[in-house]
């Protein structure tokens, strides 16, 4: 289910390989960090962290959200399970964003979320040349 859900959105980078081997060698393997839940034509991976200059304050990001067509609003349960999940854990914020397409204000403020702004992303697949990069560059930015 999660190659063919992965291979829908990301038909040319999609790796079947690599997401398997990550679902079998991360993912299921640690319970405690990991929440893997999967509907009819939804599945859904949460992810819970702490911070290092927060480490008494647990969160869980939604690492992995995709559904079938006609399966987006299955995905609702699955997110309200991983709220569920969270507040179990005791964590003091659940997080859910996308790096595709797809809008997920709608979905997100059915769940009472906050929307967080601003936030960035920087594509590295293609070279910016108004950007230094180098040695000196490197150091720099390490100050």
């Amino acid at each position: 289910m999660l190659n063919y859900l992965c291979s829908k959105p990301y038909p040319q980078t999609h790796n079947q390989q690599t997401t398997t081997a990550w679902l079998f060698n991360v993912v299921l393997p640690s319970p405690l960090l990991f929440l893997a839940e999967r509907s009819e034509r939804a599945f859904c991976i949460s992810h819970l962290y702490a911070m290092p200059w927060t480490p008494g304050e647990l969160e869980v990001d939604v690492m992995f959200l995709c559904a079938d067509q006609g399966g987006m609003w299955e995905s609702i349960n699955l997110l309200r399970s991983s709220i569920f999940w969270s507040r179990s854990r005791g964590c003091v914020r659940w997080r859910v964003s996308s790096d595709t397409q797809f809008d997920f204000r709608p979905i997100a403020r059915r769940l009472g979320c906050q929307e967080i702004a601003p936030r960035y992303v920087k594509d590295l697949t293609w070279e910016d040349s108004q950007v230094e990069v180098g040695p000196r560059a490197v150091a720099e930015a390490r100050l």
